[in-house]
């Protein structure tokens, strides 16, 4: 069963890194009676012939159809950007040739099965624990967005999602705000709890209960219901912004049926984009890792950059502060935090401390 982890990993992250070693544009034709079907039928072969490249045949023939009906339906989502060749109209048909950049990392993870995905968690994010908190302006909580975004999450390989229930909800609601108003301190995480990546959400109604037309009985009755939810997903311990994003949703209904509805409005695309955020995260061998040196344990700011700098794999380098002895430090690593923190400690340096993206020396 290890082999079998091993390899799925292996095989996913081959996948991204041909990606991106192939990112170049493709030439492609397409016919259809109008310009409009051709162009889309240029696009759609331009995404074929990437797909044919990403997924290897047999992979091509058990998934035929999910991978068709994807492409067909959101053939305009993964064209970066295209240029028009020739555009001809012969024989009562339209035949238009594009120069088109598909975009391979979008495209990859769309077409990754759930083990794929979850192989690609593990091995370049350490399988992370996330917290999904979700409160409005009086502090109250949202079980059904929560859930809603954790279900997302788990359909794209996230199995760690931390039980957030014991918590408070008036700390819920200092903590979401916080994040949203840039009041916010790390260390304040690590004191209530403990996860990786934490998802909080504000929801902000407005004429939540107001009839539509009083004079009326019936039209009386129903609800206008309008509200916002933001919702971020942010690195527990450094800080890095996963995903940041809004939606608004609407409803006349009756009673809490408008409620429901106008969330359920404005949930979907939020779990929609969030889970496709977190999976590009994962699927991205180059992580961004934070140092935390202690002690001056590296020395000067000059001797930590160099010593770093001349790990293998380390392809960028930023002291971000020193207080008191204490230095952060970001690294751009062809790795994760762990094989980051297997090299310092083939340098001789103690790891004290190590989550998913952070290390502390």
């Amino acid at each position: 069963m290890k082999k079998i982890g091993i390899w799925l990993a292996a095989f996913a992250l081959c996948l991204m890194w041909t990606a991106t070693a192939l990112a170049s544009p493709v030439t492609a034709t397409g016919q259809g009676t109008t310009e409009r079907d051709a162009l889309h039928a240029a696009m759609r072969e331009a995404i074929e012939q990437k797909v044919g490249v990403l997924v290897d045949s047999r992979t091509y023939v058990e998934n035929y159809r999910v991978i068709h009906d994807r492409i067909y339906t959101h053939s305009e989502g993964y064209i970066a950007g295209y240029e028009v060749l020739r555009s001809e109209y012969k024989a009562g048909y339209y035949e238009i040739t594009i120069r088109a950049d598909v975009r391979e990392e979008l495209l990859n993870t769309d077409l990754m099965s759930y083990m794929q995905k979850k192989a690609v968690i593990r091995a370049n994010m350490q399988d992370p624990r996330i917290g999904v908190i979700i409160v409005d302006q009086n502090g109250d909580e949202y079980p059904s967005v929560e859930n809603a975004i954790i279900t997302g999450l788990q359909k794209n390989g996230f199995s760690r999602i931390v039980d957030l229930a014991q918590i408070d909800a008036s700390v819920k609601y200092r903590i979401t705000n916080a994040v949203f108003d840039g009041e916010y301190g790390l260390e304040a995480l690590n004191s209530h709890f403990n996860v990786d990546y934490l998802v909080t959400g504000y929801i902000d109604m407005n004429n939540n209960g107001i009839p539509l037309i009083e004079d009326y009985p019936f039209v009386g009755s129903l609800n206008n219901v309008v509200l916002n939810i933001s919702v971020r997903m942010l690195n527990a311990n450094t800080g890095e912004i996963i995903y940041a994003g809004s939606a608004d949703g609407q409803s006349f209904n009756l009673g809490a049926k408008a409620m429901q509805e106008a969330l359920k409005k404005a949930t979907a695309p939020i779990v929609k984009e969030l889970s496709k955020s977190a999976i590009q995260k994962a699927a991205n061998p180059e992580q961004h890792v934070t140092i935390l040196v202690t002690n001056n344990r590296l020395g000067s700011m000059s001797d930590a950059y160099a010593f770093i700098s001349g790990i293998p794999g380390v392809s960028g380098v930023y002291t971000r502060t020193k207080q008191a002895g204490v230095m952060q430090i970001d690294v751009d690593y062809t790795g994760t935090a762990y094989d980051l923190a297997q090299a310092l400690e083939r340098e001789g340096i103690a790891i004290k401390e190590m989550t998913s993206e952070y290390i502390r020396i």
